[in-house]
């Protein structure tokens, strides 16, 4: 489907090659939501913004510790152990994504 705006692109395999591809199109200054703290960080480094699906924005001060934890999650997975997954969506997670992103969004500008 073409939509008027919007651009598809197509990668190639790999396991990280969308998060390249998108950071490579990103200026500084752009908006990107992701569930993914390894994108969240090059993001970030690459001097963007970056927020979750529920509205939790990546900083500086956090993503050291959320890539910490990614990687302990990591470690326990690959050893036999079960680590919880994502909690289902609700309303509330619905509006604080939308109060993050617009105030990401106004104060950005």
């Amino acid at each position: 489907m073409i939509r008027e705006g919007a651009t598809t692109i197509t990668v190639g395999q790999g396991p990280d090659a969308v998060d390249y591809a998108i950071v490579n199109r990103m200026k500084r200054g752009d908006l990107v939501v992701t569930q993914d703290f390894g994108l969240a960080a090059l993001i970030l480094a690459r001097g963007g913004l970056a927020i979750d699906q529920n509205g939790r924005q990546f900083t500086n001060d956090n993503i050291d510790l959320l890539l910490h934890t990614r990687h302990v999650g990591q470690q326990i997975r690959r050893a036999g152990g079960r680590t919880k997954g994502p909690k289902k969506r609700t309303r509330d997670a619905d509006r604080s994504f939308e109060e993050s992103f617009r105030t990401l969004v106004l104060t950005s500008m």
